[in-house]
Formats: structure tokens, sequence, C-alpha cells
């Protein structure tokens, strides 16, 4: 007589649930979650790592690394990272302290209420001998009888006097937003200066960024460039080069991430609800669409021996600048774009940009030819009067048109004609530099160059907006 199959104990559930995190992650799913469980390899691959990373903090030993995951929005990355793993994490270890941070107050407090509602479920409480404490049990901070807490923030949020184990950063910046200078270092300056600060033990504690890529510059791009130890899981939601480790590759199902949840017709929606430049931060991790985005290229390139020959012939020929003092390479620097016209026609001769104090930026500029179209603005009038004492040609261009993505918008019909030749050794340089490079602007970490070859263009083809 076959017996009826044995029914794992609650004890035999619950070690399951200590020793694996994407265990407890599927084990506790119903508990919080009203809709059906779907599964996807990139669920217990996130889980794992997370548990990864857990466990020198558990130990507490020295962490091997702070970890970013780039995943686009509807791929359960913030069920796994900010409602369950702190959860997990007192499963394992009582005393373990977290502080985790989005951009949206209301955001954050969400995510901590359904890690809350999550501990003090009758299953969870059931499970394990975690209990929160009756006086420290509020939505933005509770405490457990152990000693561990939970503190929830938004960023630019005080944490003044907290410390955790973990800090986790989901979605710290407002995609609508990220397009600004100020709320990015508003985010990227609380998370360098406040919220990463708050470590219980630096060589220990463990920051966990959690975010879609919406600029060079994002808190991604930031704390990439600033280097140390950081370990970046990159999952665009169709195939690509972006994919990090590489290896992922080889999971990707008919070229996608996750069938199920983002399927090929989601992500036609999406293509067309977000537009290139949303869909490919959002959803394909990269900061700007692939072959550009405002600028793409369309510029025709010109042997150099050839655009040596073409300069005699053409006419307004001088160089445009957007000029800034300083040496510091976070701040803008001066760029500039050399070029003429012949016919109806632009070339670009040269091209570059320089980190300069007045008057070494004045220097730099007199090696270029003249004259010199200099915009209007505090930066400008100085070199100009500068360089007219000098007896260089220079003059002051009141650009019009808005701001530098209206101005871009307002050269780029010129471009994508067919009608803006460059100099061929000058065009990967004004496509690609990892800092100016043009097909990434609006979202590269600068904008200088592109905006000098907006008003170079525009010199050249508009006069009736101004331009001499």
């Amino acid at each position: 007589m076959n017996s009826l199959p044995r029914v794992p104990t609650k004890k035999v559930v619950a070690e399951k649930c200590k020793r694996s995190f994407y265990f407890f992650f599927k084990e506790f799913w119903p508990v919080i979650e009203q809709e059906a469980f779907i599964d996807n390899w990139h669920v217990e691959y996130l889980c794992n790592e997370l548990q990864e990373v857990a466990q020198r903090v558990f130990d507490r030993q020295p962490k091997a690394y702070d970890l970013i995951i780039n995943i686009p929005p509807g791929s359960t990355k913030s069920t796994i990272a900010t409602v369950m793993f702190p959860a997990w994490c007192w499963a394992r270890d009582p005393e373990i302290r977290t502080i985790s941070s989005s951009y949206s107050h209301s955001l954050s407090i969400d995510h901590g209420v359904k890690s809350r509602d999550l501990i003090t479920s009758d299953k969870y409480r059931d499970y394990f001998n975690v209990r929160l404490r009756d006086d420290q049990a509020a939505k933005s901070r509770y405490k457990n009888t152990s000693g561990g807490e939970r503190i929830t923030t938004s960023i630019g949020g005080s944490v003044t006097g907290q410390h955790g184990h973990f800090i986790i950063l989901d979605d710290p910046i407002n995609p609508k937003k990220a397009v600004s200078d100020a709320e990015r270092n508003s985010a990227n300056d609380y998370i360098d200066t406040t919220i990463n600060t708050r470590k219980v033990d630096k060589e220990v504690s463990v920051t966990i960024l959690i975010m879609q890529r919406l600029h060079q510059d994002d808190p991604t791009g930031h704390m990439l460039a600033k280097g140390g130890n950081v370990k970046n899981i990159c999952l665009p939601g169709e195939l690509s080069d972006n994919v990090s480790p590489t290896e992922l590759k080889e999971n990707y199902i008919d070229g996608l991430l996750d069938p199920r949840r983002l399927s090929q017709n989601v992500l036609d929606e999406l293509k067309l609800d977000l537009g290139s430049y949303g869909y490919s931060g959002q959803i394909q991790q990269s900061p700007s669409p692939m072959g550009g985005g405002i600028w793409q290229k369309w510029f025709i390139p010109v042997p150099d021996n050839k655009m040596d020959d073409i300069i005699g012939s053409l006419v307004k020929y001088g160089t445009d600048w957007d000029t800034a003092y300083t040496e510091k390479q976070g701040n803008s620097a001066s760029a500039y774009v050399t070029g003429g016209k012949k016919d109806n026609d632009v070339y670009i001769d040269w091209i570059g940009y320089a980190f300069k104090e007045f008057p070494d930026l004045i220097k730099y500029m007199a090696q270029q030819s003249a004259p010199h179209y200099i915009e209007k603005k505090a930066s400008g009038k100085s070199a100009k009067q500068t360089l007219t004492n000098e007896g260089i040609n220079a003059i002051e261009v009141d650009v019009s048109g808005g701001d530098k993505i209206a101005r871009a918008r307002m050269a780029t019909p010129a471009a994508e004609a067919g009608r803006v030749f460059v100099r061929k050794s000058q065009l990967n340089m004004l496509y690609y530099d990892e800092k100016q490079g043009v097909l990434k602007f609006p979202n590269a970490s600068h904008d200088d160059l592109a905006d000098a070859l907006s008003q170079s263009i525009q010199r050249l083809t508009k006069p009736q907006l101004g331009f001499v």
C-alpha cells in the first residue's frame, strides 16, 4: 500500500527559508501579494546575489563589494530587494539594521509598510522568533525585540543618528526629473554625504542600489565613476550588449529578459509610451538610445586631406564657444566647434573642450581660429572683452531658442537633411567622447560640446535668429 507523500514540517520549511532567500521569497509571496507568483530566472539570480552579499554581513566580515542592480520597472525588483530582503535578513539575524530610501516619501513608506506587514503576519511569526516592539512600530521606523531596526526615508530625508548594516537605495531619482542637473546632483550629494555615512561599520555595511538607468550621471553612473569595489548587475528588458555579467545573456529567452512580465507586446507598448529616451533608459538600461537621440549619426565624414582643400572656400568660418571658468572636471567645460559654410552646407573643421580657469582659458581660446562667436552670458562677456583687447576678433552671440535641448532641436534638421559635413578625424570624438559625445545628449555627464555644436549650426544656417 502506497503511503501519502510526507508534508514537510513547519520547522523544516522555516529552516529552508533561512538557508535560501529565494525559497523564502517564494514561500512568503502570497502573504503580501494577491497576484499569483510568476517565476523567472532573474528572480532566483537576484535573490542569490543578495544572499551572497548578506552572508558576509551576518558573519560581520568585510564586504567584498557594494551592489548596483539595473533592471526595468515591473520586474519585481522592489519586492525582492526592499520588501522581502530586509524581512529575510531578520529571520537570519534579528540584530540587522536597515536604512532604505527612494525618491518619493510615499513610495518609501509603502515599501516599509509591506515589509512590516510581512513581519507581523501570522505565518512569519509562526516560523521565526522575531517580534516587533510595541513602542517602536511606526510606518517609517520600527524595531524588533532583538535590537534590529528598519528606517525608511526618502532622498533628502533626515537619518541623523541612525546607522544601518544595509543601505538600500531603491529608485533614488524620479524618472521624470532625471534630465534636471539639480535633481541628479541633489540625489548624488545626498547619497554621498548623508545616506552612505550612516553605516554601522564602513568595512562591513553594504550599499545596495537598485534602479533604472536614466542619465549618464544618475546615481548608478555617479557611483561607478567614483570607483571602489562595486558589482554592477545590468539586466535590460531586451537582449543587448548592456547585459552584465555577460554570461547572463544565455538566460534570455527569445531575446527577452522576462517573457511573462515583459513580453514583446508589453515592450512594444512601452516604446510608444516612454519614447526613445525613456525606453532606452528605463527598459534597456542605457542612458541614451544606442544610435543617438536628439543627435544621431547624421554627420557626413570628409577625409582630412579633402577638408584641408575645402577650408579656403568656406564663408563665415570661425569658432563657436560655450564657455565656463573651471578646472574641475565635474563642472562644465569650455567647448568649441570651428567651421564654416559653403552654399547651403555646413563644414565642421575642428572640435574640442577644456577645463580651464581664466586667464588660461583665454590662451586656449586664442589658439583656435577667429573670429570667436561667444554666447552672451557672464563668462562669455569677459572672454569676448579680453580677446578683443588683445586684438583678436571676438563677437558676442545673443543665443535664442530656449534651453540647450530646444536649441539642439532647432539645429538638428540641417544635420538630419545631410547638410552638415565633419572632418573625419573629429567624428569619433563628436559622437562617442566619454564626457561630451553628442549621441548621449541630453543624458551625457556634460553637454557643453553639444551646445557649441547647436550654436555653430544655427549661426551658419539661420542668420535670421540674430547670429552674425
